[in-house]
C-alpha cells in the first residue's frame, strides 16, 4: 500500500492535488473545474485562507492563542465535518448548503474539518500539534496524549491518502489506544505489554471500520510511554520515534516500508532504496486488510535528560536525520509545545508537502515521580 502513489497530470488550484485534463470535480477537494484559474465572489475567501493558521505563511513565532489549546489534552480531536455543520453554508461560494458528506451542495467544496490546525498539551511532560500542511485539503493525522501518574504517553498515527476513511481511522485509532496506555500503566502494567496491548486495540477498531474490501481504512501508529523509569516505544509502519538530546540523538524505530526492508536485507544501498518510486509502500499498517497484527515495541532507559518526539512522516520526510531534528526541536529553552511548533514550522517550511504531526515528550518527566521498576 502506498500513501502517494499518484500520476500527475495536472494539479488542482485548490489543494494542489494531481487531476486528470478530463475531471470536472477534484477528487481529493472536491472543487469543480480545478485546473481552471477563477476569481472568488467579492467579499469571500478562497477555503485554504479562513482555516489556516496565522502563523503558517509568517515567519515562525509561538502562537500566543493557540486554535484548539482549550481542549482537553487526552480529549479526542475535533470529528470531521465539525468545521463546518451539515446545512450551513459553504465558505467558498457562501451560497450552497454543506451536506451530511462535508462537501458543498451548490460548488462541490469539501468544507473545512476544524483538524486543519491542532495543538494540546499535557501538563509541563508533553505536547502535540498535526498541521494540515500546504498542499492537502484535509488532514489525516491524528494525535492523542495524557498525563499519567509517573510520566506521560502519546499515540500518532497517519492515515494512509489513497485508503477512503483514513482521517476517521487515525483519529480512532490514536484515541483507543490511549485509552489502552492510560488504564493500564497507572495500575501497574509493564508498558512493553501495555504498548502492544495498545496497538492491538487500535488494530481492533480500524480494521472495524466500514470500507471497500479492496481499499478500507487504513493507518500507521506510533507510541510512547515516558516516565522515570525510562521510555517505552511501539509502532505499526512508518511513523517514527526519536530520541533527541545534547549528548546525543537517534531514530527509535524502524519503518515498515518497502525501502527499509530492502535496506534490511542487503538487496540495496540507502541511496538507492530511497530514490526507489516503491520506497514508501507500506509492509505494515492498521486496517481490515492488513493481516495478522505484530507491532514493534522497544525500550530504553537514557544516562540524561531529552524528548521524545513522535512524527508522521510529513515531519522526517524533510527532517530524516536525528540531527536535523535536535537542532530545531533543542533550541531554546522552552518547554514540549515550543519545540514541538518549531518542528512543524520546520516541515511547512520545508514545502508543507504533506499532513504533519509531531508529539514531544520531556525525560525525565518533570515534578515529584515514583520510578517504576522494568
Amino acid at each position: 500500500m502506498n500513501a502517494d502513489q499518484h500520476t500527475p497530470v495536472a494539479l488542482c488550484r485548490t489543494c494542489g492535488e494531481p487531476v486528470n485534463e478530463r475531471d470536472r470535480f477534484c477528487e481529493e477537494c472536491g472543487r469543480p473545474d480545478p485546473t481552471t484559474p477563477r476569481t472568488p465572489p467579492l467579499g469571500t475567501a478562497l477555503p485554504h485562507a479562513s482555516p489556516t493558521p496565522a502563523s503558517r505563511a509568517a515567519p515562525f513565532a509561538p502562537n500566543p492563542v493557540p486554535r484548539q489549546r482549550e481542549q482537553p489534552p487526552s480529549a479526542p480531536q475535533a470529528d470531521p465535518g465539525e468545521g463546518t455543520a451539515a446545512g450551513g453554508a459553504c465558505v467558498d461560494c457562501g451560497v450552497g448548503a454543506v451536506g451530511a458528506d462535508g462537501y458543498c451542495e451548490q460548488c462541490g467544496l469539501r468544507q473545512p474539518s476544524g483538524r486543519e490546525h491542532v495543538e494540546a498539551e499535557a501538563g509541563r511532560s508533553g505536547a502535540a500539534v498535526s498541521d494540515l500542511g500546504l498542499r492537502r485539503s484535509r488532514n489525516e493525522d491524528a494525535f492523542a496524549l495524557a498525563e499519567l501518574p509517573a510520566g506521560v504517553c502519546a499515540v500518532v498515527c497517519d492515515g494512509v491518502a489513497t485508503a477512503p476513511g483514513s482521517e476517521e481511522a487515525s483519529r480512532l485509532a490514536a484515541e483507543a489506544a490511549l485509552a489502552v496506555l492510560t488504564g493500564r500503566v497507572p495500575a501497574g502494567a509493564d508498558p512493553r505489554g501495555a504498548m502492544r496491548d495498545a496497538a492491538a486495540r487500535a488494530g481492533e477498531v480500524v480494521a472495524g471500520l466500514p470500507g471497500d474490501p479492496d481499499s478500507s481504512p487504513a493507518c500507521t501508529f506510533v507510541s510512547a510511554v515516558v516516565d522515570a523509569g525510562g521510555i517505552t516505544v511501539g509502532w505499526v509502519g512508518d511513523s517514527r520515534a526519536y530520541w533527541l538530546s545534547p549528548a546525543g540523538s537517534c531514530r527509535l524505530t524502524t519503518d515498515d516500508s518497502w525501502a527499509s526492508s530492502m535496506i534490511e536485507q542487503g538487496a540495496m544501498s540507502a541511496e538507492e532504496a530511497w530514490a526507489d518510486r516503491r520506497a514508501h509502500v507500506l509492509t505494515a499498517w492498521l486496517g481490515a486488510d492488513a493481516g495478522p497484527l505484530d507491532p514493534h515495541v522497544a525500550a530504553f532507559r537514557p544516562t540524561g535528560p531529552g524528548l521524545v518526539v513522535l512524527c508522521s512522516d510529513g515531519l522526517w520526510n524533510d527532517l530524516p536525520e536525528p540531527s536535523d531534528l535536535a537542532a530545531v526541536a533543542l533550541t531554546g529553552r522552552d518547554g514540549p509545545l515550543d519545540a514541538a511548533r518549531r518542528l512543524v514550522r520546520a516541515a511547512l517550511d520545508a514545502g508543507g508537502h504533506d499532513n504533519v504531526t509531531v508529539a514531544v515528550l520531556r525525560y525525565p518527566p518533570p515534578g515529584p515521580s515514583r520510578e517504576r521498576g522494568r
